[in-house]
């Protein structure tokens, strides 16, 4: 590949070059992009998964007073 860079006439390779420049930044632009919607995604699991913490702990709370209830009912 060495002999075909020297080859290669100085405004043909400067446009390979910026052609590959671009590309790159294409491809870092794009992976920066990816990386901040799953970083996004992460944060919203993390809330869900805490809201849902919270539902579980009332739904057992609420268990526990319906138990009660039951239990009262079931004395009279």
């Amino acid at each position: 590949m060495g002999g075909t860079l020297i080859r290669m006439a100085g405004p043909d390779l400067s446009r390979r070059v910026e052609r590959a420049e671009e590309d790159v930044t294409a491809i870092s632009d794009t992976v920066l992009e990816i990386k901040e919607t799953v970083d996004r995604h992460t944060e919203t699991l993390e809330a869900h998964g805490r809201e849902l913490t919270a539902i579980r702990e009332t739904q057992s709370q609420h268990g526990e007073v319906l138990a009660e209830i039951l239990r009262r009912l079931d004395a009279r």
